[in-house]
């Protein structure tokens, strides 16, 4: 039986504020114009906008049959919004993505803008991203206190300071307010009419990457079937990336980010949701004590499609717009660019062009009622290590032209910089003997990313930068 308390409070809108003033001196902690590569949205038609949210919100805890029940009723919070949309909004196509912005590094990190800023802009659909976690509020205050002081997660004050450890909690927070943040700003996405564009948003997707894969999950195990159970489903389509078979606990325990990761495979989600597994979370969260995997299924109450992408690493280091590394220390947190070895060997598989087909694959699944084609496991061995090939790539998976056509061999995972991988391009007396040629090869390459465009797994606007890609990163032979 659904706990209407729980419901209402899902579905209550909360209090939105901005867009906020942006100054030479004061702007969005992930700006575009100071990331790594410094990107200007307004030369792709698009605009950058920060909002604060703030409302109640609930504390969560199981209930013993693995259902929610409310802790803590009515705890105050704010946060805060990144939207990208369409300066013209004649240009919004109606579909939105709602990002659960991953707090691992102890700051906002973009997973789902850094993989599909190009896509999302090109074809015109809304971005919007939701600071997640009280540890990410303290960063934003260390990085602009004037800016960022009203942020609250259900205390009052988060001061600006460094964090103890990474993932970690904050005495006097609440973790566990962001599952009526994600509902309450869902609803109040749907009750907007113009927010967007000039016409209604049609289509609402709820992602989530790594960590923040993690709280997807959760959100769809405990709150889903509440909100879909009423007949009005808050979401259209959900989409997991790297973080497919774990989930978070309901509310702040203060043991860290990785005492609080469990696993969990079946999730039955009513909507349509795709899960994705990179080859190296086989390895990064298998001492997380990740069990079972997701099963694929399509059926009222469980429409899920899980995918491991054999050759691709967690987390593309070379992506351009993620924050300069002088945002970062301004937000009084650390990050260590990749040694010139790691840049030597770093295995640059492109995922994000695949997440941008299977975002097309959810949302046809969600026009259509046609669910995507399954995909193989990787396969395993007796001790459940990855079986590889005669060339050092694994075996099974989702397949792609870099492994069927393998011009290196890719590694998801590598004991040094493990969520980055790493590629190892084959000799050209190697490549000659296996391709004949380089044009041989890249028009076999050609032939064989056409065929995925074809079959829905790719989209067409990013054939030729993979193209350009491996031709460039491909030696002469």
């Amino acid at each position: 039986m659904i706990d209407q308390r729980i419901s209402h409070s899902l579905r209550a809108l909360p209090v939105v504020e901005g867009p906020v003033p942006v100054t030479a001196d004061s702007y969005p902690f992930c700006a575009m114009a100071h990331s790594i590569r410094p990107l200007d949205v307004a030369q792709y038609g698009y605009l950058e906008e920060e909002y604060f949210v703030s409302g109640s919100a609930n504390v969560y805890e199981p209930d013993g049959a693995d259902r929610p029940r409310i802790a803590k009723e009515g705890l105050p919070y704010k946060t805060r919004l990144l939207v990208r949309r369409p300066a013209d909004p004649t240009r919004f196509s109606g579909r939105v993505y709602f990002d659960i912005l991953n707090a691992t590094q102890n700051y906002d990190i973009e997973d789902l803008w850094h993989r599909i800023y190009r896509w999302c802009m090109a074809n015109g659909h809304g971005y919007i991203g939701i600071t997640s976690k009280p540890v990410n509020a303290q960063s934003l205050k260390n990085f602009d206190y004037a800016r960022y002081a009203g942020l609250n997660w259900g205390s009052g004050e988060t001061v600006p300071q460094p964090a103890p450890f990474a993932g970690g909690s904050i005495p006097g927070t609440e973790e566990g307010l962001i599952w009526d943040m994600l509902g309450q700003v869902g609803s109040w996405l749907r009750a907007q009419s113009g927010f967007f564009g000039s016409g209604p948003m049609t289509y609402l997707c709820l992602t989530g990457q790594s960590q923040s894969g993690a709280y997807l999950n959760t959100f769809i195990h405990y709150f889903d079937p509440i909100l879909s159970g009423e007949g009005q489903p808050l979401f259209d389509g959900y989409l997991n990336i790297v973080g497919a078979a774990i989930e978070r606990g309901l509310r702040q325990t203060g043991r860290g980010m990785y005492a609080d990761l469990t696993s969990r495979a079946a999730f039955r989600s009513r909507i349509p949701f795709i899960l994705i597994s990179s080859e190296g979370d086989l390895t990064l969260f298998r001492g997380m004590g990740t069990g079972p995997l997701p099963e694929d299924r399509d059926e009222p109450g469980d429409r899920c499609r899980y995918y491991e992408v054999a050759g691709s690493p967690h987390t593309d280091l070379a992506c351009p717009v993620r924050p300069a590394v002088a945002e970062i220390e301004r937000a009084g947190r650390v990050f260590s660019p990749p040694s010139g070895e790691v840049l030597r060997t770093l295995n640059t598989f492109p995922l994000d062009c695949y997440v941008d087909g299977f975002l097309e694959q959810l949302y046809r699944w969600h026009t259509t009622g046609v669910a995507p084609a399954c995909a193989p496991r990787i396969r395993r061995d007796a001790e459940g290590g990855l079986v590889r090939d005669e060339h050092g790539n694994a075996v099974g998976g989702f397949r792609t032209p870099y492994l069927d056509l393998p011009a290196g061999r890719y590694d998801g995972c590598d004991p040094n910089e493990q969520v980055s991988g790493t590629l190892i391009r084959f000799a050209p007396e190697r490549l000659r003997a296996l391709w004949g040629s380089k044009p041989q090869y890249l028009a076999r390459f050609a032939a064989a990313i056409d065929a995925q465009i074809a079959d829905g797994w790719l989209c067409p606007a990013d054939r030729d930068r993979m193209l350009r890609a491996e031709a460039d990163a491909c030696p002469d032979f």
